[in-house]
């Protein structure tokens, strides 16, 4: 099987396997221990430039219940505090790393209703209509790594009033899943892909990440 994976971030070349000698496993095997290595340090080195996402993207209410696809060390939930001054009613993460895990569980474990799953997205283990109002995934999908209709096929997608989540390609272009649409770059290789609900919306025409300001996805 060849599987290439995580062009992560422009100008990071540690993390690219584009060989077929690389099995799935093998490959989250990597990733794992890649944001193993990155947990201490991730907010430093990334967390500046992921909260100016969530200020372009979330757009979840108080007392919503979140569901965080690649959650990391927890930043996203730390923002959705900072910003409504209160825990969500839920919040789920699911990782591959379990030290990133650990993290979010020291830093956030007493505030909340706060859960957190050490798994593969690509397997989430989710009962079949797990309810959430909000579904986020940032940089963790790629052009050629992740499917998120492994996590889609697993939640209640009529409950959902938001699914946001953003895709990254480093050698293409990078396309919004099926039924989404593509609202906006973040950068040169990460675009800001949103469901698109039921009752349908115009999208907006796509726009250059100078361009893609907060309260920019349509209401």
């Amino acid at each position: 099987m060849c599987v290439s994976m995580y062009e992560i971030r422009e100008g990071v070349e540690s993390f690219s396997t584009r060989s077929c000698e690389y099995t799935s496993d093998v490959v989250r095997y990597l990733a794992m221990n890649y944001y193993d290595s990155l947990s201490r340090s991730y907010r430093e080195l990334y967390g500046s430039e992921q909260i100016a996402k969530y200020s372009v993207a979330v757009r979840a209410r108080q007392g919503g219940k979140i569901l965080d696809i690649g959650c990391g060390i927890g930043l996203l939930y730390g923002f959705l505090v900072k910003k409504f001054r209160a825990s969500p009613e839920l919040y789920i993460g699911i990782d591959i790393s379990s030290r990133s895990l650990r993290k979010l569980r020291s830093t956030y474990g007493r505030s909340g209703l706060v859960e957190v799953i050490a798994a593969d997205v690509g397997h989430p283990p989710l009962r079949e209509k797990s309810r959430f109002t909000h579904i986020y995934s940032f940089t963790l999908y790629t052009c050629r790594y992740g499917d998120i209709q492994a996590v889609l096929s697993r939640v209640d997608l009529d409950f959902a009033e938001e699914v946001v989540l953003t895709i990254m390609c480093s050698d293409g272009e990078p396309m919004c899943p099926e039924g989404f649409v593509n609202v906006g770059r973040l950068s040169r290789i990460e675009i800001l892909c949103i469901r698109v609900p039921p009752g349908g919306f115009e999208p907006p025409t796509p726009r250059s990440p100078k361009d893609l300001q907060p309260g920019a996805l349509p209401g």
